[in-house]
């Protein structure tokens, strides 16, 4: 059960992260990652409904999340208050990783 237990920590770490990015990117007003925001919709939905995503629809979300250009990894926040900026720059980035390792199984 220790296993089960942490699977679901790694969830609820997950869908955190996914709700923090959402939140930001709506907040800020964040351009340019509209299929981003849709598909990490669709990640949100399938771990809450427990649909098991396989190796490979995970490795092509994360494909479709983190192209080359553009994507989740492009997403930086200005604010001319350095603590703001900071701050929010920290959870996406934080908020990215975490959805990156999941999908990529690390």
């Amino acid at each position: 059960t220790t296993l089960f237990r942490s699977e679901d920590s790694m969830l609820e770490t997950v869908l955190k992260a996914i709700d923090d990015l959402l939140s930001i990117i709506d907040r800020y007003k964040i351009k340019n990652v509209h299929p981003q925001v849709e598909d990490l919709k669709y990640l949100k939905k399938s771990l809450n409904t427990n649909d098991e995503l396989s190796t490979r629809e995970k490795f092509t979300l994360y494909q479709e999340l983190f192209p080359p250009r553009g994507g989740l990894s492009d997403i930086h926040y200005w604010h001319n208050d350095f603590g703001t900026r900071k701050t929010v720059n920290e959870v996406i980035s934080d908020s990215t990783k975490t959805i990156a390792d999941y999908l990529l199984e690390r």
